[in-house]
Parts: C-alpha cells; sequence; structure tokens
C-alpha cells in the first residue's frame, strides 16, 4: 500500500513539473508594429542592451503590420530593447520598446507609426502589456 501512494505522488509531482515547464518555457513575448503612413518603412533596427549584434527588421509596408516573437539573445539574461533608425540626415532615433525584461518575462509591445515628416522622423506610439 505505502509503494502505491509513493507511485502516485511521484507520478504527480512529475506532471506538475511537467506542466510547470512548459508553460514557463512558453512566454514568448510579442513585438507588433502596425505602419499607418503611406510610405514604407525601412531601416528599422532593434538593439538588446548587453549585446553587440543588433536584429535589422524587414520593409514594413505602408498599412502593413510586422509581427514578430522576441527571441532575446543567448546571453541576454536582463536589460532593454530599443527601436532604433536613421533619419535622412544620418542622425539616430531611438524608443525604448521595454526598459526591463528577462528571460522568461513575457511582455507584448505594439508599434505604431503615425507618420513620417519630410526629414525621415518617425512619429511612434509604443504600447506595452505585461
Amino acid at each position: 500500500m505505502l509503494r502505491s501512494k509513493s507511485t502516485y505522488i511521484l507520478v504527480a509531482l512529475i506532471a506538475v513539473i511537467i506542466v510547470a515547464g512548459i508553460f514557463l518555457f512558453s512566454r514568448n513575448s510579442t513585438l507588433s508594429i502596425q505602419n499607418n503612413t503611406d510610405v514604407t518603412i525601412s531601416g528599422l533596427k532593434i538593439k538588446y542592451s548587453n549585446s553587440l549584434n543588433d536584429t535589422e527588421l524587414p520593409d514594413i509596408l505602408p498599412k502593413q503590420i510586422y509581427n514578430s516573437k522576441i527571441i532575446l539573445p543567448q546571453n541576454f539574461t536582463e536589460g532593454s530593447i530599443k527601436i532604433f533608425y536613421l533619419d535622412k540626415q544620418g542622425k539616430n532615433h531611438e524608443e525604448y520598446l521595454s526598459g526591463y525584461i528577462e528571460k522568461g518575462y513575457k511582455v507584448k509591445i505594439s508599434v505604431n507609426i503615425v507618420s513620417v515628416d519630410s526629414n525621415g522622423i518617425l512619429s511612434i506610439e509604443i504600447n506595452r502589456t505585461e
């Protein structure tokens, strides 16, 4: 009888560990960028703090939406995420997508590109849902 109870407890414990692991590792953060302008947006890049490499985003056509999972770099433990681009004069512009994020943290980031001025400067709205 004792062995039977131990077996049930062990099986239940393993099931709880598996479910918890699936929950923790399936927590994906997402990024959505909506181009509400009449021009194609190009040259956007994502920068993760503590990372040497930037991630270049594809061109976003007018009135289109770019969706992606946020895949943190292998060596990333915690930090911030920025989006940046160069205007027509070559000046860098950047905005924080998330001031703080860490591995396993789930956030939904929505970027709305409202307009582009004659110098190529974007008017951007950023919303985060945790």
